[in-house]
């Protein structure tokens, strides 16, 4: 084997590093090329290019890359493709990245590899495919990211067919009002003659200021069968959804399962949650019912809340062959669950049986008590609250004079500034926070009322610095640019955002009620 290295740096109006490796051998696989070349340039701003090449009878491959910087912009590109050439594998693979910063930022990257194996002796192959792609651009208000794969695969192990697929997809956006992001994932899985598995999965969201919305669901499909003569086909639902706003939340879960078998010709699962609350009344539930064979088992159960009542209902229902009562022995009456149901009266073990209970349960609130309210006596402009023991109630808009609290009807909040270092200005706005004393609808104590109006928040136009504090000193990148090349950095400037604060409105007690 002869082997062959030369390497140059050459440094004129532009820096470039040359290298290359060569090898002779009588042997083909000891044979391989290596070229490798690298520039700096530094006309007009800043650039660094990369290529490199290899070739050799089982492997190749070839990489470029490009870095860009001027003034006005940066740009970035990677390439790589790579083949693999064996007696029993090829693979081949491509992958390419890019970036700019010329309208708005944007990245972008895409990977793809296909292979193929093949072993005669093994009596095995696979032959697959991965694609993978995201894209990400980002431009002041908003960051939106995508990504997608798919990949694919089949063969043979033993003389034994297989082949699968699994494909995802999410994607998220993010803005100054609200953010959203969605996911899916697929996937199938099948071997001749033994499995049959299908999935879905899906999930997405969405959050702003005063709303929160999102959604999980899935769904699958399944077929087993083993050789012994056991079989089995099943499917899979199932959703939750959740909801959140100021003072409300509601929330829903469904499942549903068939999983029928060789063993069970009938085996289901099913099951509905759901859960609604405000301020005003609260109510949940959960229904459900199974079989199995010839047994089936239902049941409800109501739950509620509201100003006048709490109730709770329930029902249970068993339908079967119930001879299995006549082994449960209930110690304190010395008989089985079989003779205190007397269930020899109206049926017998031979044949199928139901059951049914049902219970509820209601709890009415009285407005029969006790009430102590704190005296307040109401202005044109405030609200006056005696007594020096009540100063813990003090709050920016009340005054304590001579044993009195003094509420003002109506707040100005004045504007002001926030000011951090390497951060954008905060401004908040004047509000007007207002101070009401009712009764509300169905109570039996007086509130304050305490509302604070929808207003806007503003982050002022803000640049990223160039100069940055570090162990005492500043650090000037534009200074180490300039020294590396004749060009200053480009600046990036996320313009003026706005953030907007729902009205929110606070109720506190101004009293005790005591039920008789």
């Amino acid at each position: 084997i002869t082997l062959n290295t030369n390497m140059g740096l050459y440094n004129h109006s532009d820096i470039v590093a040359h290298f290359r490796s060569s090898s002779f051998s009588v042997i083909d696989a000891l044979q391989y090329k290596l070229d490798g070349t690298t520039s700096l340039t530094r006309k007009r701003g800043l650039k660094l290019a990369t290529a490199l090449s290899l070739n050799n009878r089982f492997v190749e491959g070839n990489h470029d890359s490009t870095i860009s910087l001027t003034k006005k912009n940066m740009e970035a590109s990677v390439t790589t493709m790579a083949k693999v050439q064996c007696p029993v594998l090829r693979v081949n693979l491509q992958q390419e990245l890019s970036g700019n910063t010329k309208s708005k930022p944007t990245i972008s990257s895409s990977i793809k590899l296909k292979y193929d194996f093949n072993s005669a002796q093994l009596r095995s192959s696979s032959k697959g495919n991965v694609d993978h792609r995201l894209t990400m651009e980002s431009f002041a208000p908003y960051l939106a990211i995508e990504t997608h794969t798919k990949s694919s695969m089949s063969g043979l192990v033993l003389s034994q067919k297989y082949s699968g697929v699994v494909s995802s997809e999410a994607n998220s956006y993010l803005d100054a009002k609200s953010m959203r992001s969605s996911v899916k994932l697929e996937g199938t899985s099948k071997v001749d003659g033994v499995w049959d598995v299908e999935t879905k999965e899906s999930f997405a969201g969405e959050a702003s200021v005063g709303h929160f919305y999102a959604v999980w669901e899935h769904s699958g499909k399944n077929h087993l069968q083993l050789r012994r003569g056991f079989s089995t086909n099943g499917e899979q639902n199932s959703k939750v959804t959740l909801e959140l706003a100021p003072w409300t939340a509601s929330s829903v879960i469904q499942v549903h399962i068939s999983q029928p078998s060789s063993l069970f010709k009938k085996a289901s699962l099913s099951q509905l949650v759901t859960l609604t609350a405000s301020l005003k009344d609260q109510q949940a539930s959960w229904k459900g019912e199974g079989h199995i064979q010839t047994a089936s088992l239902h049941h409800n159960l109501q739950l509620s809340n509201d100003p006048t009542v709490i109730r709770l209902d329930m029902t249970n229902s068993l339908e079967g062959y119930m001879s299995f009562l006549r082994d449960i022995l209930l110690p304190i009456y010395d008989s089985s669950l079989w003779d205190i149901l007397k269930l020899d009266v109206t049926t017998s073990a031979d044949k199928k049986q139901y059951l049914h209970i049902s219970s509820s349960l209601v709890y009415t609130k009285s407005n029969d008590g006790s009430s102590f309210s704190i005296p307040v006596k109401e202005t044109a402009d405030e609200f006056i609250i005696p007594g020096p023991e009540l100063k813990s109630l003090i709050t920016p808009s009340a005054s304590l004079e001579s044993g009195y609290i003094r509420l003002a009807k109506k707040t100005s909040m004045a504007p002001f500034v926030l000011n951090l270092p390497s951060l954008p200005q905060v401004k908040f706005p004047r509000v007007e926070v207002s101070t009401e004393y009712s009764v509300p609808e169905g109570s039996m104590l007086p509130f304050f009322g305490v509302t604070v109006p929808e207003f806007q928040i503003t982050l002022s136009p803000f640049t990223l610095p160039k100069k940055l504090p570090l162990a005492g000193t500043v650090l000037n990148l534009n200074e180490v640019a300039n020294k590396i090349a004749d060009f200053d950095l480009p600046s990036f400037t996320m313009s003026e955002q706005s953030i907007k604060v729902p009205t929110l409105t606070f109720w506190l007690p101004a009293g005790i009620f005591l039920p008789s």
